[in-house]
């Protein structure tokens, strides 16, 4: 078999696979004290961890999930923050919005911010786990960016309140940024930062323009930031593999 179609139907196999553990785990009676998604992050490093046994990933784990890279967190938390405002930012720079029309929710408590914490993480094994490093050896990074953005988006195809023609840029263009920084940082723990941080403040951060098409939360103005860091990410990466003599179309 093509080792790059064997490499797209790996992709495909993992995200069936973590879809079957999500609806699996969420149909269980588990106790109040338990969250299904503690079990789903459990179930996801149990199947990232096969995949680096079967796939003979020792170098690639040990590089892109090493705790010395751990400081890469805080700053994808900011980065992700930064992200998250930058619709309402340009809103009231541009007068579409008021100070009056933003408001903050404090009802927050130190376990549900844990608890996004951990859906976040497991979402990242889910479409940037270590199984991408093997595909990496025969498909670009750049690839796979894309095929992960695309995949991020039709994942939510599942969800019947999803308008697609709305958020399916902000969704593509989020999964492929997200999976370009995965490989040109060489850690997990930039996008899971950037991730929660984008997550988190969307969460705390409320404006009377939520829905806008273009200012909203998920309008098109933070898919332009997204697509403009994305694109950005491209030519660094593209400059990258040129000094390094390397592919990175293929």
């Amino acid at each position: 078999m093509n080792k790059q179609l064997k490499s797209y139907l790996i992709i495909l196999g993992h995200l069936i696979i973590g879809l079957s553990i999500i609806v699996s785990i969420q149909q269980l009676k588990l106790p109040t004290w338990l969250s299904a998604s503690v079990l789903i992050l459990l179930a996801f490093v149990f199947l990232n961890l096969t995949h680096f046994y079967f796939f003979k990933l020792r170098t690639e784990i040990r590089e892109f999930w090493s705790i010395r890279k751990i400081a890469y967190l805080p700053i994808g938390i900011i980065g992700g923050g930064l992200i998250a405002i930058s619709p309402t930012f340009l809103a009231l720079i541009s007068g579409q919005l008021s100070i009056s029309d933003i408001s903050f929710n404090s009802d927050l408590s130190i376990t549900s911010i844990g608890l996004t914490f951990v859906i976040i993480a497991w979402e990242e094994l889910w479409f940037r786990g270590i199984f991408l490093n093997y595909c990496n050896r025969y498909l670009s990074a750049i690839n796979l960016s894309l095929t992960i953005g695309l995949l991020f988006m039709l994942v939510h195809l599942l969800n019947p309140k999803i308008d697609l023609l709305k958020t399916g840029p902000t969704l593509f263009f989020a999964g492929a940024l997200l999976t370009i920084l995965y490989f040109y940082f060489k850690t997990i723990w930039l996008p899971v930062g950037l991730h929660f941080g984008n997550n988190f403040t969307g969460t705390i951060l409320k404006t009377s323009n939520e829905t806008d098409i273009m200012f909203g939360t998920e309008g098109y103005i933070g898919t332009i930031v997204l697509a403009g860091l994305f694109l950005i990410f491209v030519k660094m990466t593209i400059d990258k593999n040129k000094n390094g003599n390397q592919k990175y179309l293929s």
